[in-house]
């Protein structure tokens, strides 16, 4: 029988209250675990001690909604995503960042037996003071959305996000305590959707035009170049120009071996295989070379690749980029014209990438996702991949 949590309070010998098991027990088989915050005075100073947890029968949660009035009651939910979560950790967390909602449930993510780290939503109800209590961000709503599509322009529409889970604010928790904390969005799984991705330093670990460079005898030159570029000190264009032309003269031979050794970032394969499931178009669109994302486009079934070409004369490079460069504004458009062609909702769109050549693209599509980015990139993101791998898009999106 499962343990009541209401013993989780001040005076519990503190080898119980970190006790990851005890959490664990608490939702197993899709139980929940309740907490009314309503019954704390505003002007308290709500600690960890001061928080009793209910545990809910998942058979019974809809009478635990109907005596909380919850069925009704506005809400957002937020996922955290670490090695060891536990109700101690929990417990700080609410305290800090989350004492201001009304009530509160914790249940086990739907995908927590997908990836190895633990997964624990936590759906945040407001009475109407608090839902009222919004911030406008410069994202469209459905109807403008789809005209956005269409132009391009989507910098001026609105949408409204409850206070508590801002992007910033989930980006300064997760660093306070060394988890992913994510916001679910309005994007769902289940829906067929469009995923465009960033290649370097996203989909894999790695720079390749740096590790080109390296063999060139010009790997500090180029990392730095590529550097300021990824924090929008550069114009990218030229840096990018800049950068191959260190390249003249490496053998194609030397690029197929970074080919074959290219390191795959933790949970990528998993996580395209999941969205291809549900019938979702994946796209790279990267400001790397086609020698690398097309090798990856084939080996994990994407949908399309464009990237850049690198100059090839009798067998070596000619230090030059051939044809139109893949900039910030060209993933932009890629993620508006895969939109249309494939006739797909604006509103189940992801953009991921790392630097800031990929803003314009995070701020196109419904959803934002910056992995392990530069400062700038996470401020401008919709949600933060800062510790997990790439998975951590999966946790923004609702079944």
């Amino acid at each position: 029988m499962t343990e009541n949590i209401a013993s989780y309070k001040h005076g519990l010998p503190s080898n119980a209250r970190l006790s990851i098991a005890h959490l664990h027990t608490q939702l197993n088989e899709g139980n929940y675990l309740g907490l009314a915050l309503a019954q704390h005075s505003s002007s308290e100073v709500l600690l960890p001690q001061h928080l009793q947890f209910e545990t809910v029968d998942k058979s019974h949660f809809s009478d635990y909604c109907t005596q909380h009035s919850l069925h009704a009651a506005p809400n957002e939910k937020c996922v955290i995503v670490g090695q060891a979560i536990n109700i101690d950790l929990l417990t700080h967390i609410i305290c800090q960042y989350f004492c201001q909602a009304q009530h509160l449930v914790i249940q086990q993510h739907y995908l927590h037996s997908e990836f190895a780290q633990q997964a624990i939503e936590l759906t945040l109800y407001h009475n109407t003071v608090a839902a009222n209590n919004v911030l406008l961000v410069h994202k469209p709503d459905a109807s403008q959305q789809h005209s956005a599509a269409a132009t391009g322009d989507s910098s001026e529409l609105q949408v409204k996000q409850h206070s508590l889970l801002k992007a910033s604010v989930l980006l300064t928790l997760a660093k306070d305590y060394c988890v992913d904390a994510f916001q679910v969005s309005s994007v769902s799984l289940s829906r067929p959707g469009l995923l465009v991705m960033d290649m370097d330093s996203t989909i894999i670990d790695m720079e390749c035009i740096d590790e080109i460079a390296i063999l060139a005898g010009a790997g500090d030159k180029v990392r730095e170049l590529t550097e300021r570029a990824m924090l929008g000190e550069l114009d990218f264009n030229q840096s990018l120009n800049a950068r191959v032309a260190c390249l003249q003269g490496i053998h194609v031979t030397e690029l197929e071996k970074l080919k074959n050794r290219l390191p795959i970032t933790p949970g990528f394969a998993h996580t395209i295989a999941i969205l291809q499931k549900h019938g979702w178009i994946t796209c790279i669109a990267s400001g790397g070379f086609t020698y690398f994302a097309n090798y990856i486009k084939d080996s994990f079934e994407l949908t399309q690749a464009t990237s850049n070409i690198l100059g090839i004369e009798q067998g070596c490079l000619t230090g030059k980029v051939e044809g139109d460069i893949v900039n910030g504004e060209m993933k932009k458009q890629i993620l508006i014209d895969t939109l249309n062609y494939y006739s797909i909702d604006p509103q189940q769109s992801i953009g991921i990438g790392d630097g800031a050549n990929d803003l314009l693209m995070m701020s196109a599509a419904a959803l934002g996702v910056a992995y392990k980015a530069k400062p700038t990139v996470q401020a401008g993101a919709d949600a933060n991949i800062v510790y997990c791998g790439f998975e951590g898009l999966l946790y923004c999106l609702q079944p």
